[in-house]
Order: C-alpha cells, then sequence, then structure tokens
C-alpha cells in the first residue's frame, strides 16, 4: 500500500508483517515453469525471485511444501522478484506451520521488521497453562 506525506513524498506501507524465507519452491504460469526462491511470506501473499517473463495480473500457481497448490497473481515486479498475492489466502495456522517449519533461520534484520514469532510452541516446558 502506498500513502502520500504531507510533503508529496511517497511510503510503501506493508498490509502484513512478512516473515524471511529462504527455501526453493516451484511455481508455474502459462508461460513458464520452474524453481524460484521464496523470500518472504505473509497469509495473503508471497514474494519471490528468479523468476523472469511475468507481468503484473498474470496468474501463477506456487508449490509450497506440505500444501495444495496455491493460486496466485503477480501484484507487482521488480527485476527478477515478484510479488504475488493468494487468490485464496492461507489459513493463520497452516502459516503458523510453515513459518515453524521453514522459516529463515537467520537473524531478522530491519526491513523484516518482526524480530519474534510469538506461537503456541514457544512456550517453557515449566511454564503452567490456563485451565
Amino acid at each position: 500500500m502506498l500513502l502520500n506525506t504531507i510533503d508529496d513524498t511517497v511510503v510503501y506501507v506493508p498490509r502484513a508483517e512478512r516473515i524471511s524465507f529462504d527455501l526453493m519452491v516451484r511455481y508455474r504460469s502459462l508461460e513458464d515453469r520452474g524453481p524460484t526462491l521464496l523470500k518472504n511470506l505473509t497469509c495473503g501473499g508471497a514474494r519471490v525471485e528468479g523468476v523472469a517473463g511475468l507481468r503484473c495480473g498474470d496468474k501463477v500457481t506456487l508449490c509450497l511444501p506440505s500444501l495444495a497448490p496455491k493460486e496466485a497473481t503477480v501484484v507487482w515486479l521488480l527485476d527478477l522478484s515478484a510479488g504475488l498475492e493468494f487468490d485464496r489466502p492461507l489459513h493463520p495456522d497452516i502459516f503458523e506451520e510453515m513459518v515453524l517449519r521453514h522459516a529463515s533461520q537467520r537473524e531478522r534484520s530491519e526491513t523484516d521488521r518482526l524480530t519474534q514469532i510469538n506461537n503456541r510452541y514457544d512456550r517453557d516446558e515449566e511454564e503452567e497453562l490456563p485451565n
């Protein structure tokens, strides 16, 4: 989402926090298919790198591990990177499982914006669960 500021500069404001990935996945479009690198993921979409020949508005299928293929639309392009918006968003529990199993284990950078994921698996073993 783009917003204009008081002095007419444009600022990009993401709609959701992105989780960093460095995961090889497969994609398919009408004109091409092959491997691509998943760089970040939200419930609503993904950024992939290493794709060529796509145009904004193209329909693609993204094959994520352990999931049925996800239909998506290309919403932006920059060099060999593409922003994809899923036709049907990932369920939050499925998204959380993807993050736990496949998200990058590198230090989060300032541009990642999310430094810690609070989820049901982060509890200490000694911590009592509410009744």
